[in-house]
């Protein structure tokens, strides 16, 4: 999760002297499912409650609970319960506003660590994702249009082989608008708070204790001010009927759901926006969403001057202990976007896939690499990237560039995702990154968000509405989606083998019936990776004579069964050669496991079409009658039959 500090307007003050319940401060986990009904004198704090707010209604009476919706006797708070808490404001108000836009009636809250507001740097997103936010009321067209501060065109997807040149193609509509979060968030939330939203800033979230009637948030003040300003530096309570964690890939529910497991994944991203004349006529030229220069290369663990911070905070080169500087091979990936903030501003990432092995690169260590590898792939100083460039060091000191921001990222990926939580975990639901929904081969973040939009809306609305809160009808929300499950391998082929996993992988898995098309040491070779790229990427073109109907919807996470197996068949049959290789660099395991969820794809896209005849569509309303849970559960299969087989991409709208 992403957040930054600053000034916002219509900030929310909380005055409470409440100690957290019995049963948090007891427990060391930050979600404690606890028996019984939050209005127990067993689960009563200490002191009795008091909550001043100026945005939950003025002219309440202090300790009168008003009668409402969802409102139950509780000596914990005595204002009315929130139906929803949202923790984490960055994204978390996005789906907050929705929520309120969909039924006014409902009373939620979101709760920001800092200041609720978006950064100064531009996020991409394709406009057909974007339009969402309009279609679900968080803001109106006009607002989305101001918030777009630049839109280009084309998108170059390439992987350049030693043979044939590789693969290049431009793409349009994919991730080349370019909004101001900073904007947009202050929009949406100013929509949220028009609806009667509560935004809290500067608290932290210490624990979450799930009754049978409620969840209780314990909350603290993480700015200073705001304690001073109510004088309490103690931690007050709030109560929802629903938790919504919107935390980001970091949140702490994620976290102790998947039993403190280790990711199965990484994507490290380094990046800067800067400031060049040499950048002018590049820009013209549109952006990069993907592409790659070189082949696998061995790259050391640590930064030539490595740093590290000492448990006191101090700084230091001296190698720690317990770090060991090895070395490993990681695939270099680019990305490069137009900056809205100049005609001469572009910003670039450098990404790599890995598994979490101690011995792949640091961060520092990825900025070497990234300034060493910038000036040839953006051809900075005379070259392009085939040729040689003036290094970094000489463009800076000769002020051809200006460094105005530098960003870097790890983002951990699992290969369980969505996740689930336990069916004990009633009254919790996670969406965005939290949930685990976004694609291991993307940064995740606002498209995602946005494109689980509907089924997350849809979903959370209907349950507050029914009061359907329980854990397993929840789970619902967080489906198995077979499609998400199949971009794991794809991760893993796009991930370069640790230099031990590549030692100990056996060779007498490849198909005889291939001949012995490996390189002479047994290895599939440096080229692997760019080679299976390019050959896929250039089959999926190929499905319909190029026009790209059927790589957008990849090249925006989506992943349909028509596309995949379709670019999949022609690299068998165009290029045999690589399939042993492609066995040999993945491995059995994998591959067999994403045999089972291509399977499962196929099923849920037939399962999604006969739902959209009428047939289908009668005999689903026919099976749901009668029991609100169960007609919950059965739109959220629907959702998820849609959802896991690319049935919910929308195309571009047209110009």
């Amino acid at each position: 999760r992403s957040s930054s500090s600053g000034s916002s307007k219509s900030t929310t003050k909380v005055d409470n002297d409440l100690n957290p319940p019995a049963a948090s401060s007891a427990s060391s986990l930050f979600v404690d499912i606890v028996e019984g009904s939050s209005s127990s004198p067993s689960h009563s704090p200490s002191s009795s409650s008091r909550t001043s707010n100026n945005t939950l209604g003025e002219n309440d009476n202090e300790g009168e609970e008003k009668e409402g919706k969802g409102s139950t006797n509780s000596p914990f708070i005595h204002h009315p319960q929130f139906d929803a808490v949202v923790c984490g404001g960055t994204l978390g108000i996005f789906a907050a506003s929705a929520i309120l836009a969909r039924d006014p009636s409902l009373r939620v809250a979101v709760i920001e660590r800092s200041a609720l507001r978006g950064r100064d740097q531009d996020w991409n997103i394709a406009r057909s994702e974007l339009e969402r936010i309009v279609q679900y009321g968080i803001v109106d067209r006009d607002t989305m249009e101001e918030s777009i501060k630049i839109e280009f065109n084309p998108m170059r997807v390439g992987f350049e082989t030693p043979k044939k040149g590789g693969f290049s193609t431009d793409v349009n509509d994919v991730l080349n608008v370019g909004v101001s979060p900073k904007q947009l968030v202050e929009r949406a939330r100013e929509s949220f708070v028009k609806r009667g939203g509560v935004v809290l800033e500067n608290v932290s979230i210490q624990g979450i204790s799930v009754y049978d009637d409620a969840a209780v948030v314990t909350c603290g003040h993480e700015s200073k001010d705001a304690a001073a300003a109510d004088n309490s530096n103690t931690p007050f309570l709030l109560k929802s009927r629903l938790i919504i964690d919107a935390m980001g890939g970091g949140s702490p529910i994620a976290k102790q759901a998947r039993g403190g497991a280790k990711p199965d994944g990484i994507c490290l991203v380094v990046g800067s926006c800067a400031r060049s004349k040499l950048f002018n006529e590049i820009n013209r030229k549109g952006g990069d969403l993907i592409y790659s220069f070189n082949p696998v290369e061995e790259v050391p663990t640590l930064a030539t001057k490595e740093k590290f911070m000492a448990r006191d905070g101090s700084i230091s080169t001296e190698l720690p202990r317990n770090v060991q500087n090895k070395s490993s091979e990681i695939q270099m990936f680019w990305e490069a976007f137009p900056a809205s903030s100049g005609a001469n501003d572009r910003t670039t990432y450098m990404f790599a896939y890995m598994d979490a092995s101690a011995t792949r690169p640091s961060l520092q260590r990825m900025f070497q690499e990234y300034f060493r590898l910038l000036p040839k792939y953006q051809g900075l100083g005379g070259e392009s990237s085939s040729g040689s460039t003036t290094s970094m060091e000489e463009l800076v000191a000769k002020e051809d560039i200006t460094f105005t921001r530098l960003l870097f990222a790890a983002f951990p990926s699992y290969s369980a995702s969505p996740i689930q939580y336990p069916e004990s975990w009633s009254r919790i639901v996670a969406v965005g990154d939290a949930s685990g929904v976004q694609s291991p081969l993307s940064f995740g973040g606002f498209g995602a968000l946005l494109r689980n939009l509907p089924r997350t809306v849809d979903g959370v609305v209907e349950a507050l509405q029914y009061d359907i809160l329980d854990g397993k009808s929840l789970r619902g929300l967080q489906p198995y989606l077979p499609n998400l499950a199949s971009t794991w391998m794809m991760q893993r082929s796009m991930s370069a083998p640790s230099l031990e996993d590549a030692d100990d992988a056996p060779n007498n898995m490849i198909p005889k019936v291939f001949g012995s098309p490996l390189l002479s040491d047994g290895s599939p070779g440096p080229e692997i990776i760019s080679e299976l790229l390019a050959n896929t990427f250039e089959g999926m073109l190929s499905l319909d004579d190029g026009k790209g109907d059927r790589l957008l919807p990849f090249l925006q996470d989506v992943v349909r069964p028509g596309g995949l197996l379709g670019a999949l068949s022609k690299v068998v049959v165009n290029k045999p050669e690589l399939v042993p290789r492609i066995i040999r660099h993945v491995g059995p395991a994998p591959i067999v496991d994403w045999i089972q969820h291509v399977i499962f794809m196929l099923l849920y896209a037939a399962g999604d079409t006969i739902l959209s005849t009428n047939t289908g569509k009668n005999l689903f309303n026919k099976s749901t009658g009668g029991s609100d849970k169960l007609s919950f559960r059965a739109r959220r299969f629907a959702e998820a039959l849609k959802y896991g087989s690319g049935g919910d991409f929308f195309e571009p709208p047209s110009t």
